[in-house]
Parts: structure tokens; C-alpha cells; sequence
């Protein structure tokens, strides 16, 4: 039986290199699957290193973004912390300003006599600005330390809002007190010596027996200015016996003041005056016994000793 021929596989492959310079052949013999498992190795490293490039450049982009977004965290976290402060600060304000204007309600109420608000300075006190160390705080409570200080801002304003109301309502009594008060005959008609008091005195014209003297004499020399102790409106200019040359001031409130004996009349009937305005001038007109003023007041025309009401 003739045997079968069989060819013999090679797993290897050659190279030859021929130098021109030689003539000596180089052969070079490797195995078969090199070339294969060097593409692989190539194509597994660009994929490897596409991975990695990849990676790092994600990983730059989220560095970028993380990066963004603290300096945005510490924009915002600045912000709060500024509008901190100017919240703050505008509590504060209104604060004190909450407390001078009881002050100052109070004063003006102490000057025209009405009695003073202790309540509502009492309330103000209560209501204390809140104070938060911003630079001490988290970031994370910064939300809660704004709203605090709204809440705190809002019950200021509240307050401030009511106490204008407060301020409103107040300023019709003060305003009927002054009224009042400039009306009121408090000053003296003139700067001279007092000669005569209100009440019972020794007759001037005969020195002998007493008789009741119905106001006050201030002696000086003719033509002395004279002043109305009050605001208030004339109702008399002109002669009366024995008081000579008049002017009677009606004041409101029931009061009427009296200005006797002068020398000359500078108001009319129905003129208005204010307090210390010149009136007339002193003189010696009626029953006199020289050159004076004689000053009467009347409360719902009943006499009362002028001296009740000077400087007071």
C-alpha cells in the first residue's frame, strides 16, 4: 500500500535581510501569531489611553464646574453675609429711632405740661434688635439668620408705624396745650417795680383807711412799652372811668386780661395779639396817682390775683 504524502505545517515565519555592503543573508524567524498579539497589544493600548484621556478630561471638567460653584457658594455666601450686616444696621436704626422719638414725645409733653408715655417707651425697650455675628455663622444658617432679622425688621417697622400713630394722635393735645399755653397770661405786661399787689391796701389818695385793690401796679415812666401776657383778641380799646386809657384781651379759656391807665392805645377793637406784643404805652390816664400800669385778670369774669398766672 503506497503511503500517503503529508506536507508539513509551519508555525513560524521568516525574515531575510540582505546588507548591500555584504553578502551575508540575515534571517529572522518568528512565530506566527507576534505580528497578531503586537496589533492587539497596540489597539488595547490606544484604547487604554483613549480611556485615560477620557478620564482626565472629564475629571478637568468636573474640577472646572466644582470650581465654579465654590467661587459661586462663596459669591452667595458673601452676599448673605453683607445683606446680614445692612439688616442689621437698619434694626438698629430703627431701634433708636423707635427710642428718640419717646424721648422726644416725652420732652415736648413735659414742656407743654401733659404727663409723659412710660407704655409705649416701655414697649419699644422690649423690642430689641436682633444680633448675629455673621462672620461666626455657617454658610448653612446664613438662610435662617436673614429671615431672622426680617422678622425681627418687620415687628421694628410694626412698631415704628405704630408709634407715628401714637406721635399723630398725641400732637392734637399738644397742639390744644400750646394753644393754651400762649393764650395763657404768664408773663408780666412790663419790666418795672411792682407797686400794688392784688387784695386789700391802704387807699393811695387819702393814706387813710383800706380799700380793696381788684390787680397789680407796676409804676415807670410814661410811654413804657406795655406787653399782652397772652394771645388773645381785643375787645375793648378806649376810655373807662377811672382806669383812663383801657384795653381789655380776651385770652379763651374764660380768660380776659386788663391793661388800665395808659398813655396811648396801639390796637383796636377786634385785633388779634400775640403774647408779648407792644399793646400800648404807659401813661397816667383816670385815677391816677402818676405815671403806672394797672393789670387785672378775670376768669368767667370773676376777678383772681394776676400773680396766679405770672411765670407759671
Amino acid at each position: 500500500m503506497k503511503k500517503a504524502f503529508k506536507k508539513r505545517k509551519s508555525n513560524h515565519a521568516t525574515f531575510m535581510y540582505i546588507p548591500e555592503s555584504e553578502s551575508k543573508v540575515v534571517s529572522i524567524r518568528i512565530p506566527k501569531w507576534l505580528p497578531r498579539a503586537v496589533a492587539f497589544g497596540i489597539v488595547l493600548l490606544l484604547a487604554v489611553t483613549s480611556s485615560l484621556i477620557y478620564m482626565t478630561n472629564s475629571l478637568n471638567d468636573k474640577y472646572s464646574s466644582s470650581k465654579h460653584e465654590i467661587s459661586s457658594l462663596a459669591a452667595i455666601n458673601t452676599a448673605q453675609k453683607g445683606e446680614i450686616e445692612k439688616l442689621q444696621n437698619d434694626t438698629v436704626q430703627i431701634h433708636q429711632q423707635l427710642e428718640e422719638n419717646i424721648k422726644a414725645l416725652n420732652q415736648i409733653k413735659e414742656i407743654v405740661g401733659i404727663k409723659k408715655t412710660t407704655e409705649n417707651e416701655a414697649e419699644t425697650k422690649a423690642v430689641q434688635p436682633a444680633t448675629i455675628d455673621a462672620s461666626k455663622e455657617s454658610s448653612d444658617n446664613s438662610l435662617q439668620q436673614i429671615d431672622q432679622i426680617k422678622t425681627s425688621y418687620k415687628e421694628l417697622s410694626t412698631k415704628l408705624l405704630s408709634q407715628r400713630q401714637l406721635i399723630d394722635s398725641s400732637m392734637a393735645t399738644i397742639k390744644k396745650q400750646v394753644t393754651y399755653l400762649n393764650a395763657k397770661p404768664s408773663i408780666s405786661p412790663v419790666n418795672t417795680r411792682i407797686t400794688a399787689n392784688y387784695g386789700t391796701r391802704k387807699n393811695p389818695f387819702t393814706n387813710r383807711g383800706s380799700e380793696f385793690h381788684p390787680g397789680m401796679d407796676f409804676a415807670g415812666e410814661t410811654g413804657t412799652p406795655i406787653k399782652a401776657t397772652g394771645d388773645g383778641v381785643v375787645i375793648f380799646s378806649g376810655w373807662q372811668s377811672g382806669y383812663g386809657n383801657v384795653i381789655i384781651l380776651s385770652h379763651g379759656y374764660g380768660l380776659t386780661t386788663l391793661y388800665g391807665h395808659n398813655s396811648k392805645l396801639l390796637v383796636k377793637k377786634g385785633d388779634k395779639v400775640k403774647k408779648a406784643q407792644i399793646i400800648s404805652k404807659m401813661g397816667s390816664t383816670g385815677r391816677s396817682t402818676g405815671p403806672h400800669l394797672h393789670y387785672e385778670v378775670r376768669l368767667n369774669g370773676n376777678l383772681v390775683n394776676p400773680s396766679k398766672y405770672l411765670n407759671n
